[in-house]
């Protein structure tokens, strides 16, 4: 959480100096696009779309059909046996890997679920959409930056209102809310947010099978490889898994219903104070 928000703090505020004569002549032409633009409302719009994305993806089993209860009693039934084998199952992890094994693999895996991973290739993509005037890859990116500030203000709220003890401890303790700030392995924020986003994109672009194939296989191999380095309980991670695609896939439904989030522009902008970006509606 402290990366995110610091990376939020460095795209908003990055003082340059050495470069001030560039900054007050671009400031000067940015300022008044924002006056023309009525900036305070567009902002009030984009703070909007998070709310009614927002509910959409928590009104989803309001209109679940047959297939969506089954594939949710599938994910109930399959978290009810991890918690029962969540022990055996660390047990076979901690014996087959050695801890040089586990970090190597973890090493490569936890990658696809780190916000300064996440964070930094939202950016290029929508740069990249915005070069080639791709205006469905700038709203995928778009929708990526809401499903991931979602999962991670979902998860972060779980962790800390269960506390349940990580495999370190040799304890599936839950301490109940806000008890510690140590203890927060439920649910995994990696499995989280890597789902949210490969749920996010292959709905973007579900003609492309391969994009899915690669993108749910990339959150896959993060959530399995936070059991593998004994960061999380197989339960843990199946249920941010499902989290995630809960989030991402009520993000996309809002996109194509709504379509709110294709009027909105990340803008960079320079002031004598600093550097950042401006969303726009």
């Amino acid at each position: 959480m402290r990366r995110l928000l610091l990376i939020l703090l460095m795209l908003l505020s990055l003082t340059v100096n050495s470069q001030q004569p560039l900054l007050e002549s671009t400031s000067q032409q940015v300022n008044e696009s924002v006056s023309a633009s009525k900036s305070e409302s567009t902002s009030l719009s984009y703070i909007k779309s998070y709310w009614y994305s927002g509910l959409t993806v928590l009104g989803q089993p309001l209109h679940y059909d047959w297939k969506d209860w089954t594939v949710f009693g599938g994910v109930a039934a399959a978290t009810t046996l991890a918690f029962v084998y969540d022990d055996e199952i660390y047990d076979y992890i901690d014996k087959t890997f050695t801890n040089s094994q586990s970090n190597t693999i973890s090493q490569y895996t936890d990658i696809f679920g780190e916000e300064l991973f996440i964070v930094p290739s939202i950016a290029v993509t929508y740069a990249i959409g915005a070069i080639d005037k791709n205006q469905r890859l700038k709203n995928m990116s778009l929708a990526t930056l809401q499903s991931f500030i979602f999962a991670e203000v979902a998860s972060a709220g779980i962790k800390v209102l269960t506390c349940r003890e990580r495999p370190d401890a040799n304890s599936q303790s839950w301490l109940g809310p806000f008890a510690t700030f140590e203890s927060t392995s439920f649910v995994s924020g990696h499995a989280t947010r890597a789902f949210a986003l490969a749920t996010t994109v292959a709905g973007f672009y579900p003609e492309k099978k391969w994009l899915g194939i690669v993108s749910y296989s990339l959150a896959t191999a993060t959530s399995i490889g936070r059991v593998i380095s004994e960061e999380h309980w197989t339960s843990d991670v199946i249920v941010g898994a499902a989290l995630g695609y809960f989030i991402g896939r009520g993000v996309v439904k809002f996109n194509e219903k709504i379509g709110n989030i294709n009027s909105v522009r990340i803008e960079p902008i320079a002031t004598n104070y600093g550097v950042g970006i401006a969303v726009r509606f």
